[in-house]
């Protein structure tokens, strides 16, 4: 009967520190919940608080050699023009007229040959009058994360005017400053009907969503790069050399030598170094044995005249 009691106790023990376990751990996960919560809602705040770097009207729109065209389809799923299109298209003929940019990169999807947003604004932008010469096409902008960062990494932007509508101007700009561009955007202006296209603001929510795990979490690159493209007077990467920076040694000036091999002079050769002590005092030494055989020499000859004699 005891040990019933005794087993009894601890099995309540046990779960007592169990469900004090599970309490903490519970706390813990509604706690992170909360603290990604906030994470996220500040993000939202912050890519919306880049509606102060974009501008509605050109009278106060700084000058960018390079405009970034955002793309979208010309038409819409129920064969209309698509409004969102033909207002982007005017906005940026509009800056290119007025000489707020030199150059316009369209830049869209190009999945497949049947759609080609690149080629639909070409096409549009030189009907609204802007020189076939003045447009650069991309056609591996597939989102506007991939039109943004190959701008930086491909076509070597960093001063560049972006071309949407301010919803979609918002979200680049937030992009292109993690990618460390001084971007502005101007708002192209939205369709007179915002009701019917209630689905394209929808669907901008989700993608701002997507667009803070990219940036902050998944650190997501373009899905094609290249080689670098120049539009314009844009700077293009400096090769990578092997030489050194400054110099690491003094130039030597040429030996008499060099001067006479290169002018066709004969000179002398000329020992590379003096002689040191020891090696005098050899030849010293040589000397005076050959000086000491003389003598014995000399010697012994006089003493063969005098025995003769």
């Amino acid at each position: 009967m005891a040990y019933k009691k005794g087993n009894s106790r601890d099995s309540n023990g046990f779960e007592r520190e169990f469900g004090n376990f599970f309490s903490a751990l519970c706390y813990l996960i509604v706690l992170s919940i909360l603290c990604f919560a906030i994470f996220m809602v500040l993000s939202l705040f912050r890519i919306s608080s880049y509606s102060f770097d974009t501008y509605d009207s050109l009278h106060d729109l700084p000058y960018n050699e390079v405009g970034l065209l955002l793309g979208t389809s010309s038409l819409m799923s129920d064969g209309n023009t698509n409004p969102f299109f033909m207002n982007r298209i005017r906005a940026a003929a509009l800056l290119y007229n007025r000489g707020k940019i030199d150059y316009i990169l369209v830049s869209g999807d190009n999945r497949h040959a049947s759609y080609n947003e690149p080629r639909q604004m070409t096409l549009a932008l030189i009907k609204a009058g802007v020189p076939k010469d003045r447009i650069v096409a991309d056609y591996a902008g597939f989102s506007t994360i991939d039109s943004v960062a190959r701008a930086s990494k491909v076509f070597m932007l960093k001063d560049v005017t972006i071309i949407s509508q301010e919803f979609q101007n918002e979200r680049a700009l937030f992009i292109a400053k993690n990618e460390g561009m001084n971007a502005i955007g101007f708002n192209a202006a939205d369709p007179s009907s915002k009701l019917s296209h209630y689905i394209v603001y929808v669907r901008e929510f989700f993608a701002r969503i997507k667009c803070i795990f990219d940036v902050y979490f998944f650190n997501t690159q373009p899905t094609f790069l290249g080689d670098p493209i120049q539009i314009g007077n844009s700077p293009m990467p400096k090769e990578p050399s092997n030489m050194p920076k400054t110099a690491t040694s003094k130039p030597k000036q040429p030996t008499m030598s060099a001067f006479a091999l290169n002018h066709g002079i004969k000179v002398a050769l000329q020992p590379s170094k003096e002689q040191t002590d020891a090696a005098a005092f050899l030849k010293q030494k040589q000397i005076a044995k050959q000086q000491f055989e003389q003598l014995v020499q000399r010697d012994q000859d006089h003493f063969k005249e005098t025995s003769t004699n």
